[in-house]
């Protein structure tokens, strides 16, 4: 993504050339590369919170809000994947004025982010509740 970018300013203010429809190769890489990002701060524990309250409580209210926490986001992004396809049926099939490709290439980053984003909110839950039985035991 930052080759292409770095080529096309310079193609453009050097050389005032341009290459077709890289303008949206470019957008359709930022817009995935940004939902996949968003899936893996989840499982890195990485997404925006606001955690100063939460931090006074005992570790094991902590997890309990953390799960709590992980199911709304399972939740979220059901209900996001649900809604997605419909959209997709609607709009997936129009093309890109400057590729010619489809838009459901595009769309698609939607369901994916929203499939790996359970999932990682699955490994996440899994590893609380791996460290809420190690911490019981002690």
């Amino acid at each position: 993504m930052f080759s292409i970018t770095f080529i096309l300013v310079f193609l453009r203010y050097v050389l005032n050339q341009s290459i077709t429809g890289a303008n949206e190769i470019v957008t359709i890489l930022f817009i995935y590369t940004t939902a996949i990002g968003s899936a893996i701060s989840i499982d890195k524990n990485e997404h925006i919170s606001i955690d100063i309250l939460v931090n006074y409580l005992s570790l094991r209210n902590q997890k309990i809000i953390k799960t709590v926490q992980l199911l709304l986001l399972v939740f979220l992004h059901i209900t996001i994947f649900v809604y997605c396809l419909d959209w997709i049926k609607t709009a997936g099939g129009y093309l890109m004025p400057a590729t010619g490709l489809p838009r459901i290439i595009t769309i698609a980053s939607i369901p994916i982010c929203c499939l790996l984003s359970i999932l990682y909110c699955i490994n996440a839950a899994g590893r609380l509740f791996t460290k809420l039985s190690v911490s019981d035991k002690n």
